[in-house]
């Protein structure tokens, strides 16, 4: 499961099951709303990216269709689904600081929620090598962690199973320990290293179902060497 979600990270595009419902189907109190704004520095575009799920985190993904009154919008754009998102997705060129999604069920009510305030992350300019053998402290560059704050490191390539990943939520914290037996997978010789800084809280308006909301900032990768 970790090495699933750390997956994700690496790539970006959240790859879930194509089976979805049309939220007018389903109990508007039950639905779980999950909001996030990611900025990758790599392509320098902005992902606005709103899900619905029936019933809870993991529920049935839905879809706000065009044949129902429901709706989401951010910054009054409104959002379209894109499957490869799981979700409603808008692109943005450079980096957007923050905004508001408005999401309206079929029943007509209205929940509007802004996007927390995110910060920056990199890597130091000095970090080109993994030596699988010892535990190493990844500094980076960028403040200490607040609160309802975490940083997620996946290291790897396109073959499956010679990667890692590291995640650390503590607060105050400015590395994050990469520890011998997560290291134990990854291949000798180049790879690549993705980071991001992640904050999030619960939604402020939603249904008794509740939900999260999210800004997420990735940094350019890191080209190391990895050796024994």
């Amino acid at each position: 499961m970790k090495k699933l979600i750390f997956a994700f990270l690496a790539l970006g595009l959240i790859f879930t099951s194509c089976e979805k419902e049309d939220s007018s189907d389903v109990n508007q109190n039950k639905v779980y709303s999950d909001y996030e704004l990611f900025y990758n520095q790599n392509e320098d575009k902005t992902h606005v990216v709103a899900r619905f799920r029936f019933g809870g985190p993991t529920g049935t993904l839905l879809e706000l269709a065009d044949t129902s009154d429901a709706s989401v919008t951010f910054e009054e754009d409104p959002l379209p689904y894109n499957i490869w998102y799981g979700g409603h997705h808008k692109e943005f060129a450079g980096q957007l600081a923050g905004g508001t999604f408005v999401y309206t069920n079929t029943n007509g009510v209205s929940y509007t929620n802004e996007i927390p305030t995110g910060e920056a992350i990199a890597f130091q300019a000095d970090f080109d090598t993994i030596t699988k053998g010892i535990a190493e402290d990844l500094t980076w560059d960028g403040t200490a962690l607040s609160a309802n704050q975490h940083v997620g490191v996946f290291v790897g390539s396109w073959t499956w199973g010679e990667d890692a990943s590291f995640w650390t939520g503590d607060l105050g914290a400015t590395e994050i320990v990469m520890g011998v037996l997560q290291k134990n997978d990854l291949a000798l010789g180049s790879s690549t290293v993705y980071m991001d800084r992640s904050t999030a809280l619960d939604v402020a308006q939603g249904t008794p179902e509740g939900g999260r909301i999210r800004y997420k900032y990735r940094c350019t990768n890191a080209a190391v060497a990895v050796v024994e």
